[in-house]
């Protein structure tokens, strides 16, 4: 190895003094927090991308995003950095049941007398919008057919643009529908030079947009909403994060609403006011 590589590489180690204002720095953005046992990732996820940018440090590009040369776009790459867009289609099945089966007819249930026929849904970490589309699906197929007076409106969003603009467009590959039924696949997909795109009679039910679930002031916009997932985010979080982000998502839900989150995940330790309900193979969280 060379003089000239060896020097390059040390110049591309990530310091525990600059790991530890990194992290500080993305923890004040996002509240994501990495642990002292996690700098290996920070420095293996933004290492390729100083070398792009031709920044000779981790130091000079800690700089770089703080005094806001290129921030912008700069930040978006952060986000995709420190998060795993790890989705498909279906991807918990036992949630969707008891979402068709429960949640949806409870809810219109309770307003069969106050003439409200649209119910809200948000997918909070929709990645690149499979979930969400999954949702609207199941609306179409069994919902829909059930009660013909109901409207719904699917909201996903998530931290990365880079993901949104690949939900709005809706086109998948292989991976993301291998755990797809058959039926839906032959019903809602058209097959294009191998990629799978999502019909327009899906798409018309869902909007995309970015969304900072740890942003207070962003969040006082995410209103009246029946049914929230948000499944896999708390993992990201320290104690003092998920207690914001849950009780944020809490003032987003109507009375009544439900929450999703992860199998891995509970809410133990975090919140006492929502109302932890069984269903078979999974559990939600009702505001009441």
């Amino acid at each position: 190895m060379s003089i000239t590589s060896t020097l390059a590489r040390s110049q591309h180690k990530l310091s525990d003094d600059t790991f530890r204002q990194l992290r500080d720095y993305i923890y004040t953005l996002t509240g994501i927090y990495f642990q002292n046992n996690k700098k290996y990732l920070l420095e293996g996820r933004l290492g390729k991308r100083i070398q792009i940018l031709n920044i000779s440090s981790f130091e000079n590009y800690l700089q770089y995003i703080r005094n806001g040369k290129g921030q912008f776009d700069e930040l978006q790459f952060l986000y995709d950095a420190v998060t795993i867009n790890e989705t498909y289609f279906f991807r918990n099945e036992p949630q969707f049941e008891a979402f068709e089966k429960h949640l949806i007819p409870e809810i219109v249930q309770s307003r069969k007398y106050n003439g409200r026929s649209k119910i809200k849904i948000w997918s909070a970490a929709s990645s690149s919008g499979e979930e969400a589309y999954t949702l609207a699906m199941i609306f179409l197929d069994k919902l829909k057919p059930r009660f013909p007076d109901l409207d719904v409106e699917i909201v996903g969003t998530d931290i990365s643009q880079s993901v949104i603009e690949i939900a709005k467009r809706g086109v998948y590959k292989d991976y993301s529908i291998r755990n797809m039924p058959e039926y839906y696949l032959k019903k809602y997909f058209s097959v294009q030079d191998g990629k799978y795109h999502v019909h327009d009679s899906v798409k018309q039910f869902v909007r995309f947009e970015k969304q900072n679930l740890f942003d207070q002031s962003r969040m006082r916009f995410m209103r009246n909403f029946d049914v929230i997932y948000c499944c896999n985010v708390l993992i990201y979080f320290d104690l003092k994060s998920k207690v914001q982000v849950v009780s944020n998502l809490y003032n987003s839900l109507n009375p009544g609403g439900y929450l999703f989150i992860g199998y891995a995940e509970s809410l133990h330790g975090i919140s006492t006011a929502y109302k932890l309900i069984n269903f078979p193979k999974t559990v939600v969280y009702k505001k009441e």
